[in-house]
């Protein structure tokens, strides 16, 4: 546990652990995975999600990725220039309001991101035993749940 709530404060040493052994786990599974960046990967799999029953409007996207609306601004544009999603006005909601829909081609390379990275995370799991992956499945799900 942590304590006085203060930067260099003393931490429990499993959770620093678990901290370091996280932050390495994603430093070696990499930053591009295939056409797409980690980052580009993040947020067409949270515009793929959000989208689900259609379009998704720029700041909801932005406030599900806990990022500024600039920030939002300038991946969309990355995005949108390499034809990955579209933006566009409903002419039935505010004209104020930006909307997103992912395109046939960033489908495509969210797939194929997603195939890279999932190989990536099973050459690690292959160390694990069935047992072993269940139990970090289950424990990283329940740390990961809505609370």
């Amino acid at each position: 546990m942590m304590t006085g709530g203060q930067p260099g404060g003393v931490h429990d040493a499993g959770a620093m652990a678990i901290a370091r052994a996280l932050e390495r786990w994603v430093s070696e599974l990499g930053r591009q995975f295939g056409p797409l960046s980690r980052r580009q990967r993040h947020t067409l799999r949270a515009l793929n999600e959000l989208g689900r029953d259609g379009a998704v409007r720029a700041g909801d996207l932005a406030e599900f990725l806990g990022i500024t609306s600039a920030g939002a601004t300038r991946m969309l544009n990355r995005l949108e220039d390499d034809g990955y999603i579209r933006r566009f006005r409903d002419p039935e909601a505010d004209q104020r309001e930006i909307f997103l829909a992912p395109t046939a081609a960033g489908n495509e390379a969210l797939r194929a991101a997603n195939e890279v990275y999932f190989e990536r995370v099973e050459r690690y799991l292959d160390r694990l035993n069935a047992e072993e992956r269940a139990t970090l499945a289950g424990l990283l799900e329940k740390l990961t749940e809505a609370g």
